[in-house]
């Protein structure tokens, strides 16, 4: 595969901002063209569940307040938006119209973004491929054969491709991380609370967090600083938008085992971690191999009766808080076989996986508390092709694959702990390769700007794929 290389400073929200803010363009015309970009390769991608063309449209031509004002993206099918089918990727929620944006989505408004489309994502959101009977399968610009992630492949798609600069995702157990990685774009997974809307959040059961997935750490940086709670009672104290590179030297513990089974990942994934080291080496960071603070076969063993459990145990509250009918046997048949096993996962076989990961994170806070960066690799092994982890799989076939493919990712929800993915380098065949860096909760500030000064290393937005809309 050939890698195209651009020479000039990315198309990037950032740099849309300023030629705004210069009368060198409106947000009128960025809409018009994000738009014309999603309807010409859309059919490629299929990255699109809703389409709110006119919507976009009305409001670019309308003036808008708000730090991001004017800037195209989507807003993936995970969070309500008023009058647009909100359907979570199911079949089931198709026809789910909100009365009410939900608080991440008033956030995403707020800040003066226009989303032209609601992108896909596999049903309910328990996949690392976003594939469902409700859009079909999304590909990946870089490789129509191969998943662009999951479970906010939608976006990630979109962004890699050009359509848009930077995309709404979600993140319950990696998903923000797991888009990001295959289409080579940085995705952060902010601190449990972090965000509007999620003032509230405490427990170690509050999982999942919303963001973005872009190109440039500026980008990203500059989407946290807008979408942040700053009510009084937050978790943590606004963090300042991040321009720069860290000017300190850090504490790097570097762990790349997976996790179930112990096995190292594969020859690329291995290669593009170990040149990550020799660069943070010479950027003049500490860089030690890491140790699992925990018992790698039992936390993994835990994840599962949690992911299983949890699943079929709140599918029916689900669809009861949104006046809704969830039956079974309208999902499709992994999510049918996830419900399955979920049932056979007794109340005691769950507690006790809760009671595990509880001090699971526990030990985690603690290490982060003596270093200051914890770094994986996002996946395993180079992305997976698409169909393999699809809607007609089942889920005890699949199950041991997945976790041993995205094993990385799930403690810092559990932690409630940032991490951020960033596209380290390339596979043999020429993909994408994510590394994760993860520190303490509240740190946002100090994994972006690691990424600024990793960023300025390897200039990682001139790259793009095959399928490329976005500007030279």
């Amino acid at each position: 595969m050939t890698i195209a290389i651009t020479t000039d400073r990315p198309d990037d929200m950032t740099s849309m901002r300023e030629a705004i803010e210069a009368g060198r363009t409106s947000p009128a015309a960025l809409v018009e063209r994000a738009i014309e970009r999603a309807e010409a390769v859309n059919p490629q991608l299929n990255f699109i569940a809703w389409p709110c063309f006119d919507r976009a449209r009305t409001q670019a031509a309308t003036p808008r307040s708000g730090p991001l004002a004017g800037i195209p993206t989507l807003i993936k099918d995970s969070i309500l938006e008023k009058g647009i089918p909100s359907s979570f990727g199911a079949v089931a929620l198709r026809d789910f119209v909100p009365d009410d944006d939900g608080p991440y989505a008033r956030a995403i408004n707020g800040a003066g973004l226009i989303s032209i489309a609601r992108s896909a994502m596999p049903e309910l959101g328990l996949n690392v491929a976003t594939e469902s009977p409700l859009v079909g399968v999304t590909r990946n610009p870089w490789s129509l054969d191969h998943t662009p992630g999951g479970s906010s492949g939608g976006g990630s798609a979109a962004v890699a491709a050009g359509v848009v600069p930077v995309c709404h995702a979600s993140d319950g157990l990696g998903s923000i991380r797991h888009g990001a990685a295959p289409c080579g774009l940085v995705g952060l997974k902010p601190s449990r609370g972090r965000n509007i809307g999620d003032e509230a959040m405490r427990s170690i059961a509050d999982l999942n967090v919303d963001g973005c997935v872009s190109r440039t750490v500026r980008d990203t940086a500059a989407w946290l600083e807008a979408t942040q709670t700053r009510a009084p009672d937050a978790t943590f104290a606004p963090v300042p938008l991040v321009t720069a590179p860290i000017d300190s030297k850090l504490r790097i513990h570097a762990y790349s085992k997976v996790m179930r089974t112990g096995a190292d990942p594969d020859a690329s994934v291995t290669r593009v971690f170990s040149n990550t080291i020799d660069l943070l080496g010479r950027l003049g960071h500490t860089v030690s191999d890491g140790r699992l603070p925990f018992d790698a076969r039992a936390a993994i063993s835990a994840l599962s009766d949690i992911a299983e459990g949890r699943f079929s145990r709140r599918l029916q509250p689900t669809a009861e808080q949104l006046g809704t009918a969830i039956p079974p046997e309208a999902l499709e048949y992994r999510s049918q076989t996830i419900v399955e096993q979920g049932n056979r996962v007794s109340d005691e076989q769950y507690d006790a996986a809760w009671a595990l990961m509880e001090k699971n994170a526990a030990c985690y806070l603690a290490l982060l508390d003596e270093i200051d960066i914890w770094m994986t690799p996002t996946f395993s092994t180079e992305i997976i092709r698409t169909g393999v982890f699809g809607p007609d799989t089942t889920w005890l076939d699949t199950r041991d694959h997945l976790l041993d493919y995205a094993g990385y990712c799930w403690i810092d929800n559990f932690a409630g702990s940032p991490s951020i993915s960033l596209p380290m380098g390339f596979s043999d065949n020429g993909l994408p390769v994510g590394m994760q860096f993860a520190t303490r909760p509240g740190g946002e500030a100090l994994l972006l700007a690691l990424a600024y000064q990793l960023e300025d290393a390897l200039c990682w937005w001139r790259h793009t794929p095959p399928i490329w809309l976005g500007d030279a």
